[in-house]
């Protein structure tokens, strides 16, 4: 199994020493199942793949220039995107690497890059089903899905009031689990992306409520995904109003977004290094 270097936001050191954030976990399932690579996580400046995830501007984050030093450039390296996307609206692509763009999350992200390639839109975590076909079995009606940092906030104000039906989903669970869980639901309620999407991928109603925390981030990538998704994200709710009936989760609005054929075949022959 040939081996590709992996830069992911949340990953520190070896992969599985720690829970980490999961939509920045996919690349280690998604490469190794689709294309039978091995994801070597490395830093930044030694990246020869970004992909699922707000990362497209994570060097720049970290290193709050507009440019990269001379002396410590890569343009003898490559760093080809794959899928990912940007955090905030005011961030750039910035990189000690050369960047070949193949796909961006979507068209908010595709303005902020300059390229003469021919660019696919969607985010790679819409190919989890071609992985992992998902649960055969409902399991909870109404799954919750809150971003990793506010899971503690919810499970504490949250779990003992919810009806007996209802569920709570840790992030920081095994990604097939996770998957698992979301296709086994009847509607998912996620202030997280991933929890959105990967409801989407698999066919499964959603809404977006409040951050209630320190999630990163302007709502840039929210934007982005949900114009590449080709139907409005709901503004955020307050859970109180969905636990007190204010809002109709069977409407029409919540309906998901399941991948065109046409987009999955579009990620999996944009990856660039089959």
């Amino acid at each position: 199994m040939r081996k590709v270097k992996v830069f992911s936001a949340s990953v520190r050191g070896k992969f599985g020493e720690s829970p980490e954030n999961f939509g920045d976990n996919l690349m280690h399932h998604l490469l190794g199942e689709l294309f039978d690579l091995e994801v070597q996580y490395v830093p930044p400046a030694e990246a020869e793949l970004l992909g699922v995830g707000s990362v497209l501007d994570a060097y720049w984050r970290r290193v709050h220039r507009d440019s990269v030093p001379i002396r410590k450039r890569r343009p003898w390296r490559t760093l080809h995107i794959w899928g990912g996307g940007f955090m905030t609206s005011e961030s750039r692509p910035i990189w000690p690497q050369r960047i070949s763009y193949h796909a961006v999350r979507g068209p908010r992200s595709l303005e902020r890059i300059q390229t003469k390639n021919k660019i696919f839109l969607g985010d790679p975590a819409l190919l989890l089903p071609q992985i992992w076909p998902g649960a055969t079995v409902l399991t909870k009606k109404i799954l919750l899905v809150p971003h990793f940092v506010t899971f503690q906030y919810f499970n504490d104000k949250y779990l003992s009031i919810l009806p007996k039906d209802w569920g709570i989903l840790n992030l920081l669970s095994s990604p097939r689990e996770i998957c698992e869980k979301i296709s086994g639901s009847e509607f998912i309620i996620s202030n997280s992306l991933h929890g959105l999407i990967v409801a989407d991928a698999y066919g499964v109603p959603s809404c977006r409520i409040h951050p209630y925390g320190p999630i990163k981030g302007d709502g840039f990538k929210f934007i982005d995904y949900e114009e590449q998704r080709g139907k409005l994200l709901n503004v955020p709710y307050y859970m109180e109003d969905i636990l007190n009936g204010k809002i109709n989760l069977k409407d029409e609005a919540f309906s998901p977004c399941r991948p065109s054929a046409s987009t999955i075949e579009g990620l999996i022959s944009s990856f660039p290094m089959k």
